[in-house]
């Protein structure tokens, strides 16, 4: 037996079948509101829902949806454009965590004399002491300046 695409196992049932022409359906009306809105608002924004023509998008604050809900006479003609019949486009305001980038870690200089007096200081600490090895690690860290 050859392989076939997962599509076919899913439209392959009734139920299915129609789990994922509606998936089907989101994820055109996703890729027709990514390509209108800015990058700003789709990162904080995204359709979960289409059903009988209306278009709901989650907004990830109140702020993102005022925002969202000044652009929706143009964002419907441009989803009714490449997405078919969309006869209204509802935002609700849905908390979710959008992909974070984490800061960069920054290296901080020490001076040798700030370097000497924390050597200093760590002969009074005990050597299994959680404050030495902070303090070591970051002597082993920080650069010189």
């Amino acid at each position: 037996m050859s392989a076939r695409p997962l599509h076919h196992h899913l439209d392959a049932q009734d139920a299915l079948a129609t789990l994922s022409a509606h998936v089907r359906l989101i994820a055109r009306v996703q890729r027709a509101y990514e390509k209108f809105l800015p990058p700003e608002l789709t990162k904080v924004s995204r359709v979960i829902n289409v059903k009988q023509g209306v278009v709901v998008v989650s907004a990830s604050s109140g702020a993102v949806a005022h925002r969202l809900k000044q652009l929706l006479p143009s964002a419907r003609i441009a989803l009714q454009e490449s997405a078919g019949e969309v006869t209204e486009v509802r935002v609700k305001v849905q908390a979710f965590d959008p992909p974070r980038v984490p800061a960069p870690v920054v290296a901080r200089p020490v001076s040798e004399q700030a370097r000497r007096g924390l050597q200093a200081g760590l002969s009074s600490l005990q050597a299994d002491s959680a404050l030495r090895q902070a303090i070591e690690h970051l002597i082993e860290r920080a650069k010189k300046v």
